[in-house]
């Protein structure tokens, strides 16, 4: 071990212990045999339920939309999700679990694809997500939505990511109004990015954010301006850090003067929490439900 080792970078931890704290495979025993399970559930999901997929809403290959309709949808709300997978990998695919629950409420369900690292930056991720956005508003009545209650979802990177599209300022670039996303779902989120440039590894091996490049993409830094309700959850056994990640943005939110609800999962790990929005017995469905309904 060298003196640059035991080295404290960032809040009280040396780069690998900021690793170690935000890495979520070693949270549960088998991470790669849950997410192979996860992936089986969703491909029979998908096929029972038989989207419009791979709709194409920018000019990257990678960038395609999925869209799950409930039956006779007419101005029906619309939910954009984000997946999660640590910038670096995941898939819209096995967001199909999501997507009866969300129809149950009387919602049109989006999951999409964006690019990943290290082929493309944190601000082009960023930007994929906006564009998807962009491409939902002026799109989806041809659906039987409606583009004037167009809500966020996301979890883990896929919560930071779907976070930043709260951040003000970027609406203009796509001639859309500042209150497009009437309110959000964030769940085992990452909302403070300055950590990550002080890591080696981990995401930080191939997302190369310098200090600034994650200070711009920190919704922590950048709260919405206008009012809408937040939704921020997280499981009560995941990793610490995205514990404290998720109090920390609540309270700056509500000090903000946000509508904010926040949730612990009751023995939910981080993996567990991919898939708390299809949980029909769940407070974060529950919750859901409300926003929806006000």
């Amino acid at each position: 071990m060298t003196h640059m080792d035991n080295l404290i970078v960032y809040n009280g931890m040396t780069a690998k212990q900021l690793e170690d704290a935000y890495n979520v495979f070693l949270s549960i025993p088998d991470p790669a045999a849950w997410l192979q399970q996860n992936r089986e559930r969703a491909a029979k999901a998908e096929a029972e339920l038989n989207p419009v997929k791979d709709v194409s809403y920018g000019k990257a290959p990678i960038q395609c939309l999925d869209i799950y309709t409930p039956p006779h949808a007419n101005n029906t709300p619309v939910l954009i999700d984000v997946h999660g997978g640590g910038w670096t990998m995941g898939s819209k695919n096995p967001r199909a679990l999501e997507a009866k629950a969300v129809n149950s409420l009387g919602c049109i369900y989006v999951p999409i694809d964006y690019g990943l690292a290290p082929e493309y930056s944190m601000d082009q991720m960023i930007d994929h997500v906006r564009q998807a956005i962009s491409w939902v508003y002026n799109n989806i009545r041809s659906y039987g939505g409606d583009q004037n209650q167009m809500y966020i979802f996301g979890n883990s990177s896929g919560a930071h990511l779907a976070a930043t599209a709260l951040i003000p300022g970027w609406h203009s670039n796509f001639s859309l109004p500042e209150t497009v996303i009437k309110g959000a779902m964030l769940t085992s989120g990452i909302y403070d990015l300055e950590g990550h440039s002080h890591m080696q590894g981990g995401a930080q091996e191939f997302l190369q954010l310098s200090r600034e490049d994650a200070l711009r993409a920190s919704p922590l830094h950048h709260l919405p301006q206008h009012a809408l309700p937040i939704i921020l959850a997280y499981g009560e056994i995941e990793p610490k850090q995205f514990i404290i990640e998720s109090k920390d943005y609540a309270k700056a939110l509500h000090k903000s003067g946000k509508k904010i609800t926040l949730i612990e999962v009751p023995q939910a790990h981080h993996f567990d929490m991919i898939n708390e929005l299809s949980n029909t017995q769940g407070q974060l469905l529950n919750a859901a439900s409300k926003m929806l309904r006000e």
